[in-house]
């Protein structure tokens, strides 16, 4: 969809189980001026045949031939996104009505902010609210937070649709971490909105569980060598 406000990117890889619920959020949205970008990573259940079950024209889907990954498949999803603000979203979580709208409206008054996330309600895979993450609120608060860990949930994310903006392909977990790393290097400021926009999925069989000792290991190589630039 050409010249559309917002690109919302999502990458999908074997995702049948939540992956209506995450669709249908940001067909839902209040805010209407959007294309929806979903790269289909290769998925070898159900997948593929749920997205070829929606026919919104907003809608743009991308089918890898093989597994490439998050972080590739995002990259691919940034070089041909048409938006003028990226917002991210995940095949398991859900979005509130409004969140394109308020983060839209952020960045347009907040024109110093390059990336806003917001706050989360953390559920599980019934859909029961478990805990509220609040954010912190302060760019500058974050920048010194970013430097000794992460602060910002990524698929809560939206940012400016820049030329060689892009996740660094060797992080194939916390890409997110590094991502918002060199943001800072390049002197862009980040926030977050202090309001829950989105419904975030603690799901055990999700990246963030499967992964997590990796995560760790790649977490602390990206702050390491956030610490070495500064």
């Amino acid at each position: 969809m050409k010249n559309a406000r917002i690109t919302v990117l999502m990458s999908v890889y074997n995702a049948e189980k939540f992956l209506r619920e995450a669709i249908d959020s940001i067909l839902n949205q209040s805010f209407k001026d959007f294309e929806f970008l979903i790269i289909n990573d290769g998925s070898t259940d159900k997948t593929a045949r749920i997205l070829q079950g929606y026919h919104d024209p907003r809608m743009n889907i991308i089918n890898n031939k093989v597994n490439i990954g998050l972080t590739r498949s995002l990259n691919k999803g940034l070089r041909i996104a048409e938006g003028e603000y990226i917002a991210r979203q995940d095949a398991d979580d859900v979005s509130v009505s409004k969140r394109l709208d308020k983060q839209y409206n952020y960045l347009e008054k907040h024109r110093q902010i390059f990336l806003v996330g917001s706050g989360a309600y953390n559920m599980n895979e019934k859909g029961k609210i478990e805990t509220i993450w609040n954010p912190l609120t302060s760019s500058e608060l974050i920048k010194k937070t970013l430097y000794i860990n992460n602060c910002i949930y990524h698929p809560t994310i939206m940012f400016r649709n820049e030329e060689n903006i892009f996740y660094r392909e060797k992080f194939i977990y916390t890409q997110d971490y590094d991502l918002y790393l060199n943001l800072l290097s390049k002197g862009k400021k980040l926030d977050n909105i202090n309001e829950s926009l989105i419904w975030y999925r603690i799901n055990p069989e999700g990246i963030s569980y499967t992964k997590k000792p990796k995560q760790k290991l790649f977490s602390f190589r990206s702050g390491n060598r956030s610490k070495h630039s500064t």
